[in-house]
């Protein structure tokens, strides 16, 4: 349709300004409305809401400690694996050897399974099981006279518990018919490896080693009047005198032998009838001797190679 100069305002005139009108009138009441519930007092609103935020609070507070005794367990569960593991025991870094393989291992009675293979196992979730009446016994008997070092036995109370020795006695000697008692062990629930005291038994240069062909192991007792034994591992160490240890190191036997030869060279270049030189030269000796530095075992990267040692039984 033509409308020439007409705006359409002007011709829908009365419409347009109810329209406007409508408008207007719809946008003050939404502002109206939005003034008054802004600006209107709550009615027990504020009790709800801070009753509402105690709640949240509370609920966040059980959460943190509930996190931080989480936490406090995982940590104790960390602390008690780390005890559990025990440190590996290195008889090389001691200067000693083991010498379980020149021993043959009788038991008095055992288990199907659980016999001397298992007790001779490095797996200490394997074990000897004695399956006859008390006392139980565990003969070594090795092939020649040995100087016994040190002796470990691997025993665990949880798990055991009843199985668990609480009383051992020791005896050694030259053959099954004659041997004597020199130590006796009584434990209370012991776990790991338990070190036999060898100390003062009267063998080797220093009376600290155990001189024998024979040793024989009693169960005398177990842990809540237990009728069978369980005993996890067991471990002898003799000294091993060809050992890269502090007492036998290449390199200070290397650095001891170039300064005597330089002692030597010096006295060669001195008169036969200067007593004061020599003496002097004696004195600066032994004051190097005492103050020497002490090398650890591989210091310098000196080892004894096996085939320069002297041959032994294995």
């Amino acid at each position: 349709m033509f409308l020439g100069n007409w705006s359409w305002r002007e011709v829908l005139g009365p419409v347009a300004d109810y329209e406007d009108d409508l408008f207007a009138g719809r946008l003050d009441f939404s502002i109206a409305i939005l003034s008054d519930s802004s600006s209107a007092p709550s009615t027990g609103t504020d009790d709800d809401t801070e009753h509402l935020e105690d709640d949240v609070e509370n609920e966040e507070g059980h959460d943190d400690e509930g996190i931080e005794e989480d936490e406090d367990e995982h940590g104790e569960e960390e602390d008690g694996e780390g005890h559990e593991e025990e440190a590996a025991f290195d008889a090389s870094a001691v200067g000693l050897k083991e010498i379980s393989n020149l021993a043959s291992f009788t038991v008095s009675s055992y288990k199907p399974g659980c016999g001397v293979k298992a007790l001779r196992d490095d797996d200490v979730n394997q074990f000897w099981q004695s399956d006859g009446p008390q006392p139980h016994r565990l003969n070594i008997h090795f092939i020649k006279r040995v100087e016994i070092r040190a002796m470990r036995l691997y025993l665990d109370y949880e798990l055991d518990e009843s199985y668990t020795p609480t009383k051992l006695q020791i005896t050694a000697g030259f053959s099954p018919n004659f041997t004597i008692p020199f130590t006796t062990l009584e434990l209370n629930m012991p776990k790991g490896w338990i070190d036999v005291p060898i100390t003062g038994a009267g063998g080797g240069p220093d009376g600290n080693s155990l001189c024998c062909w024979f040793i024989r192991i009693i169960v005398l007792e177990n842990h809540q009047n237990g009728k069978d034994t369980h005993i996890r591992g067991i471990k002898v160490y003799a000294l091993d005198d060809t050992a890269d240890t502090a007492e036998n190191n290449p390199l200070e036997d290397m650095i001891e032998a170039i300064e005597d030869y330089g002692d030597r060279m010096t006295r060669m270049n001195l008169h036969d009838h200067d007593n004061e030189a020599l003496a002097r030269l004696d004195a600066a000796k032994k004051e190097r001797k005492a103050k020497a530095k002490k090398y650890a075992p591989g210091d310098g990267g000196l080892n004894i190679s096996d085939f320069m040692r002297e041959p032994e039984i294995r």
